[in-house]
């Protein structure tokens, strides 16, 4: 993974989230939901535990110098089931953060975070895993600038309900 590739990672994650600032008619009111405290922090621990793995696979160098660096990099690099877990765990945690939204969105990114644990276990090409990656994060950033409403916003209509 080049520092390329999470540099425009990290443009398009701010490119969808800058969508939402910018084009009025965003959200569509009629499919948020707004994410409560604890969902939010859950889904902060469960990109978290992602990045980090990911980190820890690909930045092996840089993050072995952070406190418990080796460590990390010892349980995730090798792919075995404490990575697998590691991996799953926080995937999880994800879709568990978002399992109030509109169930298509839930399971587009269950599916999506599946597809992405596959590629990086079953042997196939880099490629194959990165390209996983790189829309796994879209989807993930998409659902929650375009269909999430941070705690300290207003009262959300639930999907499928008409506003009062």
């Amino acid at each position: 993974m080049s520092h390329a590739y999470v540099t425009t990672l990290l443009v398009a994650v701010v490119l969808a989230f800058a969508v939402r600032l910018l084009v009025p008619v965003l959200p569509v009111r009629r499919y948020v939901v707004r994410l409560s405290g604890p969902d939010v922090l859950v889904l902060i621990v469960g990109a978290a535990a992602l990045v980090l793995h990911c980190g820890a696979m690909f930045f092996r160098a840089s993050v072995a110098s952070w406190p418990l660096g080796p460590s990390t990099v010892r349980v995730v690099d090798p792919m075995g089931t404490a990575s697998i877990t590691w991996y799953a765990l926080g995937a999880a945690l994800i879709v568990f953060a978002l399992r109030r939204q509109h169930p298509a969105l839930a399971i587009v990114v269950a599916a999506s975070l599946a597809v992405v644990g596959y590629t990086m276990y079953d042997g196939g090409p880099l490629r194959t895993h990165l390209d996983a990656i790189f829309t796994t994060v879209i989807l993930l950033a998409a659902t929650v600038a375009l269909f999430a409403d941070p705690p300290w916003r207003g009262r959300s209509v639930p999907t499928g309900a008409s506003a009062p």
